[in-house]
């Protein structure tokens, strides 16, 4: 039964995570069918996306330069920009909001990974489309 669970929850991962705008217009409207805001639906649905953007981005990192380093560089990433986030709103304000700084460097990985997304999805193609021919 466990296994079963985790078999689905898997490929419906992997479903929603093969094209992530897909997937974020299609959270959009769902989301926004029940909430009708359309500003707490947008970050709503970013922030639903960047989790398959992760691995979507990590996987073509992965397959393009022949690693299995990705998911962890991002991770490496973001905990760094956490730090540094973290550090300069200690050095403003004297003291740390946990949950602020996360909101904030969750919110910059959407669109660094979504930059990432086009860029190395297009440096797929053209690689494919060069060694093809």
């Amino acid at each position: 039964m466990m296994d079963v669970l985790m078999s689905w929850i898997s490929t419906l991962y992997a479903v929603l995570a093969v094209a992530p705008f897909i997937t974020f217009v299609l959270l959009w409207f769902l989301v926004f069918y029940f909430l009708r805001d359309k500003k707490m639906t947008t970050r709503l649905t970013m922030d639903v996306t960047t989790f398959f953007l992760l691995g979507s981005v990590s996987l073509m990192w992965n397959q393009l330069f022949h690693t299995n380093f990705g998911f962890w560089m991002i991770a490496l990433i973001l905990l760094i920009a956490f730090g540094i986030i973290g550090g300069y709103q200690t050095h403003l304000k004297g003291k740390t909001d946990l949950l602020k700084v996360g909101r904030v460097v969750w919110r910059i990985s959407f669109l660094g990974l979504s930059t990432l997304y086009i860029l190395l999805f297009l440096v797929h193609i053209g690689k494919n489309y060069i060694f093809s021919t």
